[in-house]
């Protein structure tokens, strides 16, 4: 990581994410599980390479310490879906799962245990009536919700 380039801290993520519509949030949220998803998956393979492939020392103990910044990364994203809960809850609206716990952990559908990082499917209708968007479309959630808000125009706001 640059030392120029610092995460944005959970005080002022919190203060930014009020501004951001539902929507918005939704889709944030989705970008954070993904993005854990694919922390795992990373972590999971150098830990595989570490036992089958890793022949030096010196090369396994860099190899763990990028396994646990990895780890460090993804206890920040899991607070910041947290924080993205409470935001919603704060606004007096229910919290919506899209296929992933509070810890980023999804699953298939028809799947009771973490899956590959894929979320799982909720019923279109169901999920576009309670979380206000409305749509015909087979499409995922998170993405509808993505595409509702997307008008085109930057509104200069990335967390």
């Amino acid at each position: 990581m640059s030392a120029e380039s610092l995460p944005i801290t959970p005080v002022a993520f919190a203060e930014a994410i009020k501004e951001l519509t539902l929507p918005v949030l939704y889709a944030k949220v989705a970008e954070l599980q993904n993005s854990i998803a694919h922390l795992r998956r990373s972590n999971q393979e150098l830990r595989h390479f570490i036992s089958e492939s890793c022949e030096s020392q010196a090369d396994r103990e860099e190899l763990e310490g990028y396994i646990a910044e990895n780890d460090g990364v993804e206890k920040s994203m899991i607070e910041r879906i947290e924080l993205c809960k409470a935001e919603v809850e704060r606004r007096g609206q229910t919290w919506i799962e899209l296929g992933a716990d509070a810890n980023g952990t999804t699953s298939t559908e028809g799947e009771g245990e973490q899956g590959q990082g894929q979320p799982a499917r909720e019923d279109s209708t169901a999920s576009a009536s309670m979380n206000g968007t409305s749509s015909n479309t087979e499409a995922h959630p998170a993405e509808r919700l993505r595409d509702r808000d997307n008008d085109g125009e930057d509104d200069g706001l990335y967390l």
